[in-house]
């Protein structure tokens, strides 16, 4: 094809050429999720896998063991908080025996016990689907049921037994309620760290 002459001459032009420059990778596949980071990082950004240190492979999937046993037990504080919506619900349902009492406030407090006792219990279905906001929801409503119950009868709050009894029962409630949004706001930061590509 070339004349021995020419392909000679195109040899000692390509020796007087700098020697093309070997670039280093400017990326780096994560072996746990295949995500691609940049060389000089030295853990994943989207899993938060090890890039350059093998060893710390142990410590990553401890991580998420840990995080997989926190998840379980924020869910174990919400299901026991969605648990608690319902029973005061069911409770609440039972004023509409009151409509067989005396008086002349007998259809207003079974009205307002179905209308609250329906409020708990959508409270405690939507926990289901957005936990957070549900619990959170909750938990405002019953601080204004306890203040007002409180608030509405003080002195007898604090001498009567039925009275401490009541703001006991209040705190506990009000207790495991925020005991459940903590647990939700965690679900929805450990659910937000975990999702990724595994």
């Amino acid at each position: 094809m070339f004349p021995e002459s020419k392909i000679a001459l195109m040899q000692k032009i390509n020796s007087l050429l700098p020697e093309p420059e070997r670039k280093k990778p400017s990326a780096v596949l994560c072996r746990h999720c295949d995500y691609v980071n940049e060389m000089e990082f030295s853990f994943c950004t989207n899993c938060g896998y090890p890039l350059q240190n093998r060893l710390l492979e142990d410590v990553f999937y401890k991580r998420i063991r840990q995080r997989t046993n926190m998840l379980f037990k924020a869910e174990n504080s919400v299901t026991v908080a969605r648990i608690i919506l319902y029973v005061i619900a069911s409770f609440l349902s039972t004023g509409v025996f009151f409509i067989f009492a005396e008086g002349s406030r007998k259809y207003i407090i079974v009205l307002l016990a179905l209308m609250l006792s329906g409020l708990f219990f959508v409270l405690a279905f939507w926990s289901r689907k957005n936990p957070f906001t549900a619990l959170l929801t909750a938990f405002i409503i019953l601080i204004a049921f306890s203040a007002i119950n409180i608030f509405s009868s003080l002195a007898q709050s604090f001498t009567t037994f039925a009275g401490v009894t009541g703001m006991l029962l209040c705190l506990v409630l009000l207790f495991v309620m925020l005991k459940g949004v903590h647990g939700a706001y965690r679900i929805n930061l450990i659910n937000e760290e975990l999702r990724i590509k595994i």
